[in-house]
């Protein structure tokens, strides 16, 4: 599988300071990352609750590009179940719709898994016709097949204007919404179709600045290998923060490490096992 995680590295005060004797710096790019980068501002989104109000949030103040990547992605999908009132529809694919179809230099593209038919009954069926054939031209659905024989595509990245990213292990899809107090008998855990499932935990990060612009780069790297097609920066001068997240951080060093698969041409990344150690 292709992941991707961020990592903040925290410096002295004194950049001049010198380290304990024997300290290894952790991020080091080309072997435990694959770019450092500064953040103007860095959130943990600790569950689907703040996750995806996040993502919400970012996405509805889009002006120029919108890049979603995913292991699995419905179109049916809530990011708010409890309503997001803010005048958009309330469905993941209407969503991005309304937001392209109204901001005409806006373009959002969309990549997932090109998954295994032994997935087949945990998706929505036939999702292009949901996010592509049925909507704006502006707003484009790719599935991603580009990976050895029992992979899969794994990364779950959403950049908004090359402002701001998230990333995390949350997918856009069904299943993956939850508060923190995981409720055994919360009724907004439920699945496009009604159904109820059990509680999820899971914690994403958001990233605004360089660190956002370097993501931004990854995914359309991705998007290039996966379709063929190149796409350029649309970085936009807009402040895309969404309003409700607080900071946890501010002017840090962020390191972005991979992993991906060797396949084609490409040797293979393990700058996260590489982390790990």
């Amino acid at each position: 599988e292709a992941t991707v995680g961020v990592i903040s590295s925290f410096r002295p005060a004194a950049r001049d300071a010198p380290r304990p004797a024997g300290r290894t710096r952790l991020l080091r790019p080309g072997a435990t990352c694959w770019r450092i980068e500064r953040a103007r501002r860095m959130a943990f989104l600790v569950d689907g609750e703040e996750y995806f109000a996040a993502v919400r949030g970012a996405i509805a103040r889009a002006q120029r590009s919108v890049y979603i990547l995913g292991w699995d992605i419905d179109s049916r999908m809530r990011l708010m179940p409890q309503g997001a009132n803010d005048g958009f529809p309330e469905e993941l694919a209407p969503f991005l719709n309304a937001i392209v179809s109204q901001r005409r230099k806006l373009r959002a593209y969309v990549l997932a898994w090109d998954f295994a038919m032994l997935y087949a009954f945990e998706r929505e069926w036939l999702p292009i016709y949901h996010f592509d054939w049925k909507t704006h031209r502006r707003l484009a659905f790719r599935l991603d097949g580009r990976h050895p024989l029992g992979a899969s595509h794994h990364q779950k990245i959403v950049v908004v204007d090359d402002q701001v990213a998230l990333l995390g292990g949350f997918d856009l899809t069904r299943s993956r919404w939850d508060r923190q107090a995981h409720a055994c008998d919360d009724a907004l855990r439920a699945d496009p179709g009604g159904a109820h499932y059990g509680p999820f935990h899971d914690v994403g990060a958001i990233v605004e600045g360089d660190c956002a612009r370097a993501l931004g780069d990854l995914a359309r790297e991705r998007w290039q290998r996966a379709t063929g097609e190149r796409l350029s920066p649309s970085y936009a001068d807009s402040d895309v923060w969404p309003r409700h997240v607080r900071p946890t951080l501010a002017d840090v060093e962020v390191g972005i490490a991979r992993t991906e698969p060797r396949f084609g041409e490409s040797a293979g990344v393990d700058e996260v096992r590489r982390l790990h150690l």
